[in-house]
């Protein structure tokens, strides 16, 4: 009786197999490529810092959770200047009193009049608007991990409970990752850090 299968068919298929299993191991893990491969902050100027004075939108109107707009929504800013956000553009509201005057804040990447990206955010006492930590500053702006840039002041005032910190590098070094930046509304520049409540001394 004929062999049916030579040995060489049988280690051509084993090999197969492994091969297979290598690329599993490789490819398939329990964390995905999208996970290992973390995405690369979009770099946005930020042209526009507002204080919004009223808000108007249409009745379909909504801010998608994938960061996509429907509908459009106008913004009376302060300096009577009217923003129109139209529909497809990317951005974020983060705060829950459009409907009040002065209690939110616009900061917008603009190109001419069009608003390419924008955020919305919670106004905070003394005309400021709060944002997250800057990770280094370059060319006269002060660059944030979401790829944010807006330009700082001459001085950055530091604050960490009374700690001595000599250096704006020094601060980034030791509470930078915890910090909040302070954006003064009238000269839209950063005015001032100061460190979270994890971090404080």
């Amino acid at each position: 009786m004929r062999q049916l299968f030579s040995w060489r068919f049988v280690a051509a298929i084993a090999a197969l197999g492994a091969l297979a299993l290598l690329t599993r191991a490789l490819f398939v893990d329990n964390t995905s490529i999208d996970a290992v491969i973390e995405p690369q902050a979009i770099e946005r100027q930020i042209d526009v810092i507002e204080s919004i004075v009223s808000a108007e939108q249409s009745i379909d109107f909504d801010a998608a959770p994938a960061g996509v707009t429907t509908g459009y929504l106008d913004l009376n800013l302060s300096g009577e200047r009217v923003v129109r956000i139209a529909p497809g553009t990317l951005g974020e509201i983060d705060c829950d009193e459009l409907d009040q005057a002065n209690r939110c804040v616009l900061l917008a990447d603009t190109l001419g009049d069009a608003v390419v990206w924008f955020a919305i955010l919670p106004a905070a006492p003394r005309g400021t608007v709060e944002l997250p930590p800057i990770i280094d500053l370059d060319a006269g702006d002060a660059v944030f991990g979401n790829g944010w840039r807006i330009p700082y002041a001459q001085v950055i005032e530091r604050d960490c409970g009374g700690e001595d910190i000599p250096t704006f590098s020094d601060f980034l070094k030791r509470f930078g990752p915890d910090s909040v930046t302070v954006v003064d509304l009238e000269t839209r520049q950063v005015v001032a850090v100061r460190c979270g409540a994890t971090s404080a001394p």
